[in-house]
C-alpha cells in the first residue's frame, strides 16, 4: 500500500526567490525587524561615534618633462606619472620627513610628542593618522588628518608640507650634482669611442672603395646572381620537362609494340582494294559452288567433288583474310612505331640542349656568387660600423639632453609647491556619524526582506498556484479563496453559490464548474472523485458549490456522499435518513436512497446510517455497479471520498471515476506531501487528475482586495442600472 513514508520523494524545481512578495507576505514581522534594528542601532551610532574635527592642505607636484624622462608623450605617461605620485607619497610618509615635521612644530609652541615617547614613536603615530592620497587626474595630493581636538591640527599639516618640500629640495640639490658628473664622464667615453670607430672606417673605404654612398653597389651583383637563379630554375624547369616527355615516348614504343590493333587491321582490310576484289570473286564463285550443290542429288556421284571444291574454297578465303590481315598488321604497326621514334629522336635532342643550358648557367651563377659574396663582405664590416656609429651618436645625443635637462632643473624653483595650506577647522565634521546612522538604516531594512526571503524559502507550504504549477508541471484547474475574506460571500459556506450567486468566490467556483464541463463535453467524463490529502480541506464545500455552478437541471446532477471520516450529509439532513449505507446493507432501494427536493439544485445521495456504520471498506460489496447504475441516469456524479492518506476507499474510487479532483488547503499542504499524492495516483492509473488550491489568502499586497473591491462595485452598479 502506499503511503507517505514508503514513497519516494519525487524531484522538483527549488522555489524562486520573490523579495518584493516575500516583503508584503511577512510585512509585519518585516517592520518589527527593522524598526527593533533601528531602535538599537541608531541610538548607539549617535552615542559611540563622535563628532572629529579635519583640516586638509593640498600640495602640488611637478616632475620632469614626461618626454625626457620616460622618451614617451603625454598621453601614454598616465601610469608612471601615479608611480612618480605613489613614490612621494612615502616619502612624505618617511621617518626623515615627519622627524623634520615633528621638530618644527615642537619649535612653534605645539606639542606632539609625548613626555614619555621616542622620535621613533611619535613618526610612527603620525603616519597612522596621516591620510595621502592623489586627486584623480590632477597633479595633487592631499595631507588630511581627523582630531578629537582641533588644536594643533592645522599646525602639523603644514609642518609635514613644509618639511616634505624642504627635504625634496635638498635630495634634487645632492642628486643632481652627482648625476651631472657622471654623465660628463659618460660624454667623454662616447665621444673617444665614436673616433676611434670613424677611423677604422676611413680605413676600410680607402682600402676596398665601399664607402658610405656605395652600399647600392651590392644589389647589382645580388640582382646578378638572382637573374641567374631565375635563368636556372627555368633551364632545370625545361630539362626536366624535356626528360620526362622522352621517358614517356620510350614508355609509350613499349606500349606500341604489344598494343591490339586489331580493329584497325580489320578496318585497312576492308578498305584495301586488292584484298576487296578477292574477296569478292571467292564470294561469286562460292555462291555458285553452292548454287551448284544445291542442285546436285545426294547420290549423284559428281556431289563429293563439289562438296570438296567447296571447302578448298572455303580454306582458300580464310587463308586470303589471314594473309592480308598480316599484311595489314605490319603496315599499321610500323608506321605507329615510325612516328613515335621520330618523336623520342625529337626529344632526345631537346633533352641535350636543355641539359647543356643548365650547366652553363650552374656555372655563370656560381662565378656570380663568388663575386657578391666578396663585395657583402666589405659591406657587411663598412654597415656595421656605420650603425655601431650611429648608436654612439644617439647614445651621444640623449646624454647631452639629459646634461641640459638637469641644469634646467637645478635651476628651477621646485617640483613640489603647497596648492592650499591646512586651516584651523571651526566646527567638528558629523559625517560619519551620518554615514554610519545610513549604513544602520539600510542594515534594518536588509534584514527585514531577508527574514522574509528566506522564511518563503525554507517554508514549504503551498500558498498559490505557481507552487502548484512547479511542483506538478501543470497548472492546478484553478483556485478559491478563502470566504472569509469575501465581504460579499454568504455565511452558510455550502451555499455560496446560491445564496450569493455574484459573489467574487461564486465566480471562482463558476470558472471551476466551466473547466468540469469542458470536461464533460470534450471526453464524456461523468463521475468525478473529490478528495484531500489529510481531511478538514474544505472538500465538501467545494464539491457542492461546483455543482451547484454546473450547468444543466437539477436531474442530471448528483451528490454522492462518500467520506466515512467526516461526511457532510450528517449536517444537512437527520442521522435516520436513509443513504448510500443503507442501500449496501439491503435496507431500501438506490431510489429510495436519493434526495431529489432538498434546497439544492441537484440530487443528493447520502451517506446514511451514519450511528450504525463500523466505517470499514465497502468497495467489494456492490459500489462499482452501483456508480454504473448512476452514471446511466446523470450527466454529473460528484463522488465526495474520504482523505487519500487516511482510507483506501479514496484510491478505489479512483478506478472507477472518470477525473480525480484534489483539493489541497493553501498553506496546509507542504510540497512533497502533494509530489506524493500525485505520484500515488499516478501509480493509481487514474484517468485523469486535477487540482485545485482551496482557501487561497489574499494578504500578500492590495491587487486582490483593490481587484475584488473593483468587482463588487461593478456588480453593483448593474444591478442598479436594472432597477
Amino acid at each position: 500500500m502506499d503511503t507517505p513514508e514508503n514513497k519516494p520523494v519525487p524531484a522538483f524545481p527549488a522555489k524562486p526567490i520573490d523579495p518584493v512578495g516575500s516583503l508584503l507576505n511577512h510585512l509585519p514581522m518585516v517592520c518589527l525587524i527593522a524598526l527593533t534594528i533601528l531602535a538599537l542601532g541608531v541610538p548607539a551610532v549617535w552615542l559611540k561615534v563622535k563628532p572629529v574635527y579635519y583640516s586638509e592642505a593640498v600640495l602640488k607636484i611637478e616632475p620632469v618633462i614626461p618626454k625626457i624622462l620616460y622618451g614617451k608623450e603625454e598621453a601614454s605617461i598616465t601610469p608612471y606619472y601615479d608611480d612618480y605620485v605613489r613614490t612621494q607619497i612615502n616619502i612624505v610618509k618617511s621617518y626623515a620627513v615627519l622627524s623634520m615635521a615633528i621638530e618644527e612644530v615642537e619649535e612653534t609652541g605645539t606639542n606632539w610628542k609625548f613626555p614619555d615617547e621616542t622620535m621613533q614613536q611619535a613618526v610612527d603615530r603620525l603616519a597612522m593618522r596621516l591620510a595621502i592620497k592623489q586627486l584623480r587626474d590632477t597633479q595633487l595630493f592631499s595631507l588630511s588628518m581627523f582630531s578629537r581636538r582641533g588644536r594643533g591640527l592645522a599646525e602639523i599639516l603644514n609642518a609635514v608640507s613644509a618639511a616634505y618640500i624642504e627635504h625634496t629640495r635638498l635630495e634634487r640639490f645632492n642628486k643632481d650634482g652627482s648625476r651631472l658628473g657622471f654623465l660628463k664622464g659618460r660624454r667623454e667615453e662616447q665621444e673617444k669611442v665614436l673616433a676611434e670607430k670613424y677611423a677604422v672606417l676611413e680605413s676600410i673605404s680607402a682600402k676596398y672603395a665601399v664607402g658610405i654612398t656605395d652600399e647600392k653597389n651590392i644589389y647589382v651583383y645580388l640582382q646578378a646572381v638572382v637573374d641567374l637563379t631565375q635563368q636556372l630554375v627555368k633551364a632545370k624547369t625545361r630539362r626536366i620537362e624535356t626528360q620526362t616527355r622522352l621517358r614517356e615516348l620510350q614508355n609509350q614504343m613499349v606500349k606500341l609494340q604489344q598494343l591490339d590493333i586489331s580493329a584497325d587491321v580489320d578496318d585497312w582490310v576492308e578498305k584495301d582494294w586488292a584484298t576487296r576484289d578477292n574477296r569478292i570473286q571467292l564470294s561469286r564463285k562460292l555462291q555458285d559452288m553452292r548454287l551448284t550443290l544445291s542442285g546436285v542429288n545426294e547420290n549423284h556421284p559428281d556431289r563429293k567433288e563439289y562438296e570438296e571444291n567447296l571447302t578448298r574454297l572455303y580454306e582458300v578465303q580464310e587463308n586470303l583474310l589471314r594473309r592480308a590481315g598480316e599484311v595489314g598488321e605490319k603496315v599499321i604497326r610500323g608506321k605507329l612505331l615510325s612516328d613515335q621514334r621520330k618523336k623520342i629522336l625529337e626529344e632526345e635532342m631537346l633533352f641535350a640542349s636543355a641539359l647543356s643550358a643548365e650547366q652553363r648557367l650552374i656555372e655563370e651563377l656560381t662565378a656570380a656568387e663568388h663575386k657578391a659574396t666578396d663585395v657583402n663582405t666589405q659591406m657587411m664590416k663598412a654597415s656595421t660600423l656605420r650603425r655601431e656609429i650611429d648608436r654612439l651618436q644617439d647614445a651621444l645625443l640623449r646624454i647631452e639632453e639629459r646634461i641640459d635637462q638637469i641644469e634646467v632643473e637645478s635651476r628651477s624653483p621646485g617640483r613640489a609647491s603647497i596648492l592650499t595650506r591646512a586651516k584651523s577647522p571651526e566646527k567638528p565634521d558629523t559625517g560619519k556619524r551620518v554615514k554610519m546612522a545610513v549604513m544602520v538604516i539600510l542594515f534594518s531594512f536588509f534584514a527585514g526582506i531577508g527574514y522574509a526571503v528566506i522564511k518563503d524559502k525554507i517554508d514549504p507550504r503551498l500558498r498559490s498556484i505557481q507552487d502548484i504549477q512547479r511542483i506538478l508541471g501543470f497548472p492546478p484547474t484553478g483556485h478559491i479563496m478563502d470566504a472569509v475574506q469575501d465581504q460579499g460571500a454568504a455565511e452558510d459556506r455550502h451555499r455560496m453559490c446560491l445564496d450569493t450567486p455574484f459573489s467574487r468566490i461564486s465566480e471562482q467556483f463558476k470558472e471551476i464548474a466551466f473547466s468540469i464541463a469542458k470536461e464533460n463535453t470534450e471526453h464524456q467524463s461523468r463521475v468525478y472523485n473529490g478528495l484531500s490529502l489529510n481531511g478538514k480541506q474544505g472538500v465538501s464545500t467545494f464539491l457542492l458549490n461546483t455543482l451547484t455552478a454546473l450547468p444543466g437541471m437539477a436531474k442530471g446532477k448528483i451528490f454522492v456522499d462518500l467520506n466515512v471520516w467526516s461526511p457532510v450529509s450528517r449536517d444537512l439532513f437527520p442521522e435516520d435518513t436513509l443513504g448510500l449505507w443503507d442501500v449496501l446493507e439491503g435496507r431500501c432501494d438506490l431510489q429510495d436512497a436519493i434526495i431529489t427536493d432538498s434546497d439544492f439544485p441537484f440530487h443528493i445521495l447520502p451517506f446514511g446510517n451514519w450511528p450504525g456504520t463500523d466505517k470499514s471498506i465497502f468497495q467489494e460489496i456492490g459500489m462499482a455497479p452501483m456508480i454504473e447504475s448512476l452514471r446511466c441516469d446523470y450527466d454529473y456524479i460528484i463522488l465526495d471520498s474520504s482523505p487519500l492518506w487516511l482510507s483506501t476507499d479514496a484510491r478505489f474510487l479512483t478506478h472507477i471515476s472518470d477525473v480525480t479532483i484534489l483539493v489541497v488547503e493553501s498553506g496546509s499542504v507542504v510540497e512533497k506531501e502533494l509530489a506524493r499524492a500525485v505520484h500515488t495516483l499516478d501509480r493509481l492509473e487514474v484517468k485523469a487528475i486535477s487540482v485545485v488550491l482551496n482557501r487561497v489568502s489574499f494578504q500578500r499586497g492590495r491587487y486582490y482586495r483593490e481587484a475584488m473591491d473593483n468587482y463588487y462595485r461593478q456588480v453593483k452598479t448593474s444591478f442598479q442600472g436594472t432597477g
